[in-house]
């Protein structure tokens, strides 16, 4: 009974915001969301000058607002794309894991909410649901499943498989574009959610970018991570001495500072290459005639340690991992650098808010027009949950709270999963390395018992 009151919620809402952008003439605004693939918070050129090379996202971020301190509610693929698809947390969503993992019966995803307020909806790159695009909203859609080869990629158009010739962005680029420019002669407005592969590594751990693209990166000043390298993990779980994190650090030579800068080098080319092939999208987008009336989302589906805390990989809950780059531009943005606590389950319930209808009840995230326009925000958040209940990629469950200063990890019995096993407190003002677990001593006991009920509450939230 619940899943069919929960569809006919959505259909009402639905009805609803139909009706009012018909009752007022207003011409509905388009948007293009991009969710590139393990891109940390600081790979791009307007946030850490002497990281990636990104004209695309610098021009974007002058032009938009850049958020600080955005983060993703789970940082792996599936969940991450779920939860920006929903607005709603993998516990509730029902993808928790990466993979082939369907959502709930009943979720319901912001291309099908647009579809039936008459938008044109596509989605090119990246999937990885087990959910066919077209089932979860999207009309056109040219795609591939989870990770493989960056050249000559098997790719999916109108449910066959074929072989994309080339560079596989060179190919999201072209059926971008090839979208947009399907939507030039209607009169309905636009969706398009576009995923590139890049900067996630290829199916043979490497990034596998052009001689051309490195050049770039010759004489440019690469640092070692300030946390690097963390032998010890003191304060840390155990555990992670000897899981995959570490493991394939060590089997990939991060061990070795001028081996980890020659693969970090290679990182930031990857996202260079990925900058590229998007800037041609948005130079289409500019070329439509309704260009003034689109708002551009660029977000990132999680972080990556690139050696930080001798660590490769994510899903952890630590700074690289969980915080991602997300810049907004469009009509009545205000161009600047945010420090608000946001997450990537925030877009669904603004892209509502654009459409001048508040969030409705099952969505966890908020609006963050109100931040976009200079308007009084009241939801601003005190903290964000991030939440991890699955063990995936060698890691036990965790879960963890981040206020602006502080961060509290818990760690669970993979068995037991209401047992906590370890506990972490990081001062992020004063050690932004989380280096320093605060939580190893009693002198922090009562601040960690106040981030604990926290924690509890959340988890009783969602």
């Amino acid at each position: 009974m619940l899943r069919y009151s929960f569809i006919f919620y959505w259909l009402t809402i639905a009805t609803l915001i139909s009706a009012e952008a018909q009752s007022t003439g207003d011409t509905p605004p388009n948007f293009v969301i991009i969710y590139s693939d393990d891109q940390r918070y600081d790979a791009l050129g307007c946030r850490a000058p002497d990281t990636a090379i990104t004209p695309t996202l610098d021009s974007l971020c002058a032009s938009g607002m850049y958020f600080e301190n955005a983060f993703v509610t789970l940082s792996i693929c599936s969940p991450s794309r779920a939860a920006l698809l929903t607005g709603r947390y993998g516990s509730a969503n029902g993808v928790t894991t990466f993979g082939k993992v369907r959502l709930n019966e009943g979720e319901q995803t912001f291309a099908q909410l647009l579809r039936e307020l008459g938008y044109q909806t596509g989605l090119v790159g990246k999937w990885h649901l087990a959910d066919s695009p077209t089932s979860l909203g999207f009309d056109y859609a040219r795609y591939f499943f989870s990770n493989g080869p960056w050249y000559n990629r098997t790719v999916i158009e109108e449910g066959k498989e074929k072989i994309a010739k080339g560079f596989i962005e060179d190919y999201n680029a072209r059926r971008a574009i090839e979208f947009l420019e399907s939507t030039a002669d209607q009169q309905a407005p636009y969706l398009l959610f576009y995923c590139p592969q890049l900067p996630h590594l290829d199916n043979h751990f490497n990034w596998d970018v052009t001689q051309e693209t490195l050049a770039w990166y010759e004489n440019r000043e690469i640092s070692l991570p300030q946390n690097w390298p963390d032998e010890k993990l003191e304060g840390k779980p155990e555990y992670l001495l000897t899981e995959r994190h570490r493991q394939k650090a060590l089997s990939y030579g991060y061990q070795n500072p001028d081996t980890l800068l020659y693969q970090t080098q290679r990182y930031y080319a990857a996202i260079t290459e990925m900058d590229a092939a998007m800037g041609r999208v948005l130079q289409k987008v500019r070329e439509l005639p309704n260009a003034d009336n689109t708002y551009i989302i660029f977000m990132s589906d999680n972080g990556w340690f690139i050696g930080d805390h001798l660590f490769t990989s994510k899903f952890l809950a630590y700074e690289e991992s969980i915080r991602v780059p997300l810049v907004i531009s469009g009509p009545g943005i205000r161009p600047m650098v945010n420090q608000d606590l946001v997450l990537n389950i925030d877009i669904f319930p603004t892209l509502l808010a654009m459409l001048g209808k508040e969030s409705p009840p099952p969505l966890h995230g908020v609006s963050l027009l109100p931040v976009l326009i200079e308007e009084e925000w009241p939801e601003k958040r005190a903290h964000i949950y991030y939440q991890a209940p699955t063990p995936q990629l060698g890691s036990q469950p965790l879960a963890a709270i981040r206020t602006q200063r502080y961060k509290y990890i818990e760690t669970y019995d993979e068995t037991d999963t209401t047992r906590v096993v370890f506990q972490e407190l990081y001062d992020l003002r004063e050690d932004p390395y989380e280096l320093n677990n605060l939580a190893i001593d009693q002198t922090h006991n009562q601040l960690i018992q106040q981030l604990k009920r926290t924690l509890q509450q959340e988890q009783l939230d969602y």
